[in-house]
């Protein structure tokens, strides 16, 4: 199971764990999170001057947190807002393998600091 967690007033995007929808490496569900998360990670990358991401990501984790120029707020809301869209969609999709949350629903005690 992935778990997701979404910030937005924060403009955070945590994801833990694996799909286990297919064999490593052939999971249709994991391959959809993946691609998912480096689209963001593409993103806000390309406004890094201007929004001042800090991404990590290790086997079975990815996190993206930003802090933007006032200017460029609604560009990078915008980026997390339409992966967080894709992820939610996935997670409706396959019940099974994927978990999302917004932060008015998560529980911090769910997370590692």
């Amino acid at each position: 199971m992935t778990e997701i967690v979404y910030e937005p007033a924060e403009l955070r995007l945590r994801m833990e764990g694996h799909a286990g929808a297919g064999a490593y490496g052939e999971d249709p569900v994991c391959a959809a999170l993946s691609m998912l998360s480096m689209t963001l990670e593409r993103r806000v990358t390309e406004l890094a001057e201007h929004c001042f991401p800090a991404i990590s990501r290790a086997p079975g984790r990815f996190q993206a947190v930003c802090r933007p120029e006032e200017d460029f707020a609604g560009q990078c809301r915008e980026c997390f807002e339409t992966v967080a869209a894709g992820l939610a969609l996935l997670a409706e999709e396959r019940p099974e393998h994927v978990r999302f949350r917004r932060q008015e629903d998560a529980n911090e005690e769910d997370w590692e600091a």
